[in-house]
């Protein structure tokens, strides 16, 4: 399912990245950096890490950086989410806390706002993160479309004789079905695509 998912551009992987339990573990110099999943597959980290590779005491430095420059930030820069955790283990219910994060993007223009001795390395390290995001999406979608309609071929295969075995697999079979019609509507939607020639004359991809 690696190339399926990679075909409706919902994965994203980079062998420099080693990850744990499925987050991507970044290194800053001596620091480990793990990621905030925001559910985009693209790398963003809440105030609180981006106060700490900036050399910062706390994330309340970060809060006034942005507050300060606000202006320079983009709605892909930065954004302001409500995280839930269980009380259970206090005895009440679950707690919401609004948490700010950036992206490589904003955690860059961070860098280059803030005055701190690691600053510059900082910015270098996030620069060299965003080539590598963009080029793991360009990457994924070099495939012609014969390659396309193999893939989703192959994995409709696998996961018809999956579920000819009864129990364990059938929950696979389930899990599959979303991700594989929605590959299936994407290669027929491109199938359909006339391009058009230099000199006039168009062709649908049959």
């Amino acid at each position: 399912m690696k190339k399926l998912n990679a075909l409706i551009g919902s994965t994203q992987t980079h062998s420099e990245f080693s990850t744990t339990s499925n987050s991507i573990v970044l290194k800053f110099k001596d620091q480990t950096v793990i990621p905030f999943d925001h559910g985009d597959g693209k790398i963003w980290v809440t105030a609180k890490e981006s106060a700490k590779l900036l050399g910062y005491a706390n994330a309340k430095s970060v809060t006034n950086l942005y507050n300060s420059n606000s202006d320079e930030f983009t709605a892909s820069m930065t954004e302001v989410i409500t995280t839930v955790t269980s009380g259970k283990t206090m005895g009440c219910n679950n707690l919401k806390t609004k948490i700010r994060i950036f992206s490589l993007r904003g955690l860059h223009l961070l860098g280059l706002l803030a005055e701190t001795p690691v600053a510059k390395d900082l910015r270098r390290w996030a620069l060299d993160l965003m080539d590598k995001e963009s080029g793991g999406l360009v990457a994924d979608t070099r495939l012609t479309l014969q390659q396309m309609q193999n893939i989703v071929a192959t994995v409709w295969k696998s996961s018809n004789e999956d579920s000819s075995d009864a129990g364990r697999r059938l929950r696979k079979r389930q899990d599959d079905l979303p991700v594989l019609q929605k590959a299936q509507k994407l290669v027929d939607e491109i199938g359909q695509i006339p391009f058009e020639f230099i000199g006039g004359g168009k062709l649908g991809i049959q």
